[in-house]
Formats: structure tokens, C-alpha cells, sequence
């Protein structure tokens, strides 16, 4: 049993922590305990969630069609070993153009037309790489524009020496269809469709043997010559471009095509096309490209898109994605 002494030695100890406990609660001016108000609990969580959903919101890594990861494996493995090229590169009038013709034959051509400021072979190491989207045993083509003085186009309006592009109009054709002078983008057009027919009858091959992409105002050009095409090749690629047309000065913005613009339009549904676009664009901006490859292509063309988050206008850098490749793979039937 316990004596009176102990238990007077607990009450003590237990008045003596009660008194501890009591320093540790932080208290007012008036001695009283604080508690955390449902205004103060607010003040935390409210930043934190409009944070969160500003991230997830804005800042999306990829939006894309997802594929299984054997799938991405398999293509994967397709690009692990180097193909052996052989490189040409000739200067023909008004387009300089270079191929890498793989050693061990090939049964399809991709022609690439590059961006703004860049020569033939400036995509050599890339498609030499296991990073390409392009499939074993294909003959490639670059074709870059002639020297053109770029006032109009963002970041080359400062350049006083002419540098390699397809064509001199604002980047903002869309908005103001009328106040631009295509005479450049005709000629271009006009260009490519010829060295298309050079290439077909050279190789000795059928047009939907032939794939046409490109990068920036290449990818421009794509879209450009898939509207204008006069036969229809095996599939096209835009990488980071947008679209627009002479014929429809009057409809780049206001998705209301006359009959005539809606026949053209539907001249091409059996065209094959991918579009790939980051929304973080810093050159040609997302928001410019999406709508225009609407009103275009979604409705009259088999077409696809793939948005990705926040990756740089710079196609090297722009991360090549397994659905790239087995788009094209499965086009070329390989």
C-alpha cells in the first residue's frame, strides 16, 4: 500500500507536469490558449491547392495516346542499331537538297524539309541516330529553302544577311489573311511539287512510296503542299508548324468554308497526316497551330495531332515519341 507520503509525492509530480504542459501551449496577451482557426487552417490550404491545380492545369508533360510499354519497347528496339548511309549533298537552282540512301537498300522515300536558317544536312547525325522516327530501309531527302531576307518572321527581322526559308510572309497570317503577299509561298510550293516529281520518276517508285515532313516553316511547307498536292503521297508529318492556304484568305480564323473551299478540303480525306506541337511553343505558339489544323484537316483529313508539355522549338531537342515512329512504321507497312 501506498503511505500518504507517496501519495502525496505523485499529486506533486503530477501538478509540477500539469504545469509544464500548460507553459508549452502558446497563449495571448490575455493567457489563453490559441488554437488554429478555420481562417488560419484556410490561409494554408488555399495557396497549396491553387498551386496543384495551376500544375496540373497548365504545365502538362504529355498528352498523348497512350501505347502499352511492350509497345514502346518493341519500337524502341526497331531503332537500336544503326543503319549505314551513304551522303550526297548537291546546290540545283533555287534548292539545295542532300539524301542519306541507305546501304543495304530501301523501299521507301521520306523527303524533310527543314525550318528557317537551315542548310540540307543539318539533320545528318540526328537521322543517322537511334533516335530517329524513321524506319530501316528508307532513302531520305532534305530540301531547305533558298536565301531569303525575313523581316516578317519572329526572331529574323534583326538579320541583315538573307538566311535559308521558304517563303517571306508574317507570322501572323492567320489573323490578317488578307495582308500578306504569298507570291514567296507559291514559288516554293511550286518548287517542292517539281522536285517530288524528280525524285518519283529518279527512284522509279509509286507516290504513296513517298512521305513528306518537316520542321518549323518545313512543317508550314508540308501542310502547305498537302493542301496543294498534285498526287497524293503516302503519308505527311508537321513537326511544331501550322496551317494556311491562298485559297482561304477569308477563312483562316471563322471556320465557315464556302462550298468551293469545303470541295478542296474534301479532295484530300484520304490523305494521311501527324502533327505533333508543344504547348509551349515559343515560336510558333500552340494556340496559333491548334485551331488552324482544325478548321483544316480534323474534319476532312485522317489526321492526328499530339500535343506535348513544355518542350523547346528546337527539333533535335524535341524528344521523338514511339507513336511518331509506329505512325510512320505502320504507314510504310513495315
Amino acid at each position: 500500500m501506498l503511505s500518504s507520503v507517496d501519495i502525496h509525492n505523485i499529486k506533486k509530480d503530477e501538478v509540477e507536469r500539469t504545469n509544464m504542459n500548460a507553459l508549452d501551449v502558446p497563449k495571448n496577451e490575455s493567457n489563453q490558449k490559441l488554437y488554429c482557426s478555420t481562417k488560419q487552417i484556410l490561409i494554408i490550404i488555399i495557396p497549396i491547392t491553387v498551386v496543384f491545380l495551376f500544375a496540373v492545369i497548365f504545365i502538362p508533360v504529355y498528352v498523348v495516346e497512350k501505347t502499352s510499354d511492350d509497345d514502346e519497347i518493341q519500337i524502341s528496339n526497331d531503332n537500336n542499331n544503326n543503319e549505314l548511309y551513304d551522303d550526297y549533298v548537291e546546290n540545283i537552282v533555287n534548292i539545295t537538297y542532300a539524301t542519306l540512301t541507305p546501304k543495304d537498300g530501301y523501299d521507301n522515300i521520306f523527303i524533310f524539309l527543314g525550318g528557317i536558317g537551315e542548310v540540307a544536312n543539318t539533320y545528318f547525325d540526328f537521322f543517322k541516330s537511334t533516335n530517329t522516327f524513321i524506319p530501316k530501309g528508307t532513302k531520305i531527302y532534305f530540301l531547305s529553302g533558298q536565301p531569303r531576307e525575313m523581316q516578317f518572321m519572329i526572331d529574323y527581322h534583326n538579320y541583315t544577311d538573307p538566311v535559308p526559308g521558304w517563303f517571306n510572309i508574317n507570322m501572323t497570317a492567320h489573323l490578317y489573311p488578307n495582308s500578306n503577299d504569298f507570291t514567296e509561298a507559291k514559288e516554293s510550293l511550286k518548287l517542292v511539287l517539281d522536285e517530288i516529281d524528280r525524285i518519283k520518276n529518279i527512284e522509279n517508285v509509286d507516290y504513296k512510296k513517298i512521305y513528306l515532313g518537316g520542321f518549323s516553316q518545313g512543317a508550314m511547307m508540308t501542310n502547305y503542299i498537302l493542301l496543294n498536292s498534285r498526287h497524293e503521297l503516302g503519308g505527311y508529318i508537321a513537326f511544331s508548324g501550322y496551317v494556311f492556304d491562298h485559297d482561304f484568305l477569308e477563312n483562316e480564323i471563322v471556320p465557315s468554308l464556302s462550298e468551293l473551299q469545303k470541295e478542296k478540303l474534301q479532295s484530300k480525306k484520304n490523305y494521311h497526316i501527324l502533327a505533333t506541337h508543344s504547348y509551349m511553343d515559343d515560336a510558333v505558339f500552340y494556340a496559333l497551330a491548334a485551331p488552324s489544323y482544325q478548321i483544316y484537316f480534323a474534319d476532312y483529313t485522317d489526321f492526328k495531332l499530339l500535343s506535348f508539355g513544355t518542350l523547346p522549338h528546337v527539333f533535335p531537342e524535341q524528344p521523338i515519341h514511339p507513336l511518331v515512329r509506329q505512325w510512320l512504321k505502320t504507314s510504310m507497312g513495315k
